[in-house]
């Protein structure tokens, strides 16, 4: 599964608009309201073409089609007010892989007069999805992708819904609970909390022994979360335990960063081995220092993340990227980011998609952070804050005007004094700022 080329029409705030995407790593970076966020929601309609038909009744309701909040506003002034209109045909067009058909395109769109999300454009699409699923259902082993949208808010927004009972259960049997809601944009703590005690459990039938799929997630985790190692359940606290540097710590104890990223990877590799189980050895994974687990290696897919950098320190936003794709090097990622640090650790311009108009930069990996700042997020002079800039030219006009005052009249020199006190009055805060322009002021005006 891969999206390499998407074009979207009257979908929020685009007009028309189409994107080339990497096939392993895509970073949308723009401004607040460049539209970074709404490309995350047209890539989620595009991949919502594999529950149109789903195998699973528990997935009837997880699908994701147009809403009607996203249909592109059109302002018009009418009278005294100004008035939306909508505008359609809303089209959300992609071209990528499926199974394993290349260059596949299909479409999904809400027409001129219509109120729900049409699939005629997509026929092709849906007939090799169906042909995956009936391969499944007469028991070939078919690898399937994992699909997931993280919206900005997944640390923080715990999801009120629960799966249906007759999709938690685990292995291959319930593969396609891997489909259930995987774009709602959050991660369901509970549920994974669940399935790591129903694994603790399982270990229990087994003289103790975690079971394969469990030790597909611990490695994955554990090549991701900095120092991390250790992973287990703690069945009296109720809570699944991290251990960073030797120092074990419950779920709920840890920073935010790291909840965010034990949870994210985990929900990932989850997922992955809820959808590809028969990858899984029949009995035990092989030592720790053996390659990635084949299940890892072949499980393709594509994951939506908003803002990747959230709550991550400087530090772990320099690797987060390289961990992904090393712990799950099929899987295609689409994430926005505001941060410089996330934009250096790309290895070509590429992976890079710039919303404000910006034309693409070929070259990333190589440059300082503040070029990066003022090259790609616009950022003038970078070096120093704001309110030195500000300080700054306060001072330089200041000086300007003291030699303004030196030779103006007498009826005007009150007028001047007076707006030179006031354009330090912000400042006093800084007393040594202060204090070094009256003393300029001083000097000059003979006080």
């Amino acid at each position: 599964m891969r999206i390499d080329r998407l074009t979207v029409q009257n979908f929020k705030k685009f007009t028309e608009q189409t994107f080339t995407l990497h096939p392993q790593f895509t970073l949308l970076v723009g401004e607040n309201g460049s539209g970074k966020t709404a490309v995350l929601d047209t890539l989620a309609v595009s991949l919502g073409i594999w529950l149109v038909k789903a195998p699973d009744t528990s997935l009837y309701n997880s699908g994701r089609n147009i809403l009607k909040k996203e249909i592109r506003l059109e302002p018009s002034s009418e009278g005294d007010r100004v008035q939306f209109r909508e505008k359609f045909p809303v089209l959300v067009r992609a071209t990528g892989q499926l199974g394993e058909q290349q260059n596949v395109t299909w479409a999904r769109q809400i027409k001129q007069g219509g109120r729900r999300t049409t699939n005629a454009d997509a026929k092709e699409a849906l007939d090799i999805i169906k042909d995956i699923y009936q391969r499944d259902a007469s028991g070939e082993s078919i690898i399937c992708p994992v699909l997931a949208y993280y919206g900005a808010g997944r640390a923080w927004l715990p999801s009120n819904q629960r799966l249906p009972a007759e999709a938690q259960a685990n292995g291959a049997a319930r593969r396609w609970a891997a489909f259930y809601d995987c774009f709602n944009e959050r991660i369901r703590f509970d549920e994974l909390r669940k399935w790591f005690h129903r694994e603790t459990t399982a270990a229990g039938n087994r003289g103790g022994r975690m079971r394969p799929g469990f030790e597909v997630v611990r490695r994955a985790v554990l090549g991701c979360v900095s120092q991390a190692d250790g992973l287990w359940f703690d069945p009296d606290r109720e809570q699944i335990v991290l251990s960073i540097a030797g120092h074990a710590q419950p779920f709920d104890n840890l920073s935010a960063g790291q909840r965010m990223m034990l949870a994210l990877v985990a929900d990932i590799a989850i997922k992955a081995v809820t959808q590809n189980a028969f990858l899984l050895p029949p009995d035990e994974l092989g030592p720790e220092d053996e390659p990635l687990p084949r299940l890892l290696q072949q499980t393709p897919g594509v994951v939506l993340i908003d803002e990747l950098d959230v709550h991550l320190h400087p530090k772990w936003q320099r690797h987060v990227i390289e961990d992904l794709r090393r712990t799950f090097p099929k899987i295609q990622f689409i994430g926005t980011t505001h941060s410089l640090f996330l934009i250096q650790s790309l290895r070509s311009g590429e992976e890079l998609i710039l919303l404000d108009g910006q034309p693409p930069t070929a070259q990333v990996a190589d440059k300082p952070i503040e070029e990066i700042a003022e090259g790609i997020m616009g950022v003038s002079n970078p070096q120093v804050s704001v309110r030195y800039e500000k300080m700054k030219e306060v001072a330089r006009h200041y000086l300007e005007t003291l030699e303004q005052a030196a030779i103006a009249p007498e009826e005007k020199l009150a007028a001047y004094k007076q707006r030179l006190a006031e354009a330090i009055a912000p400042y006093a805060d800084n007393p040594a700022f202060q204090a070094f322009l009256e003393m300029k002021r001083a000097a000059k005006l003979g006080e």
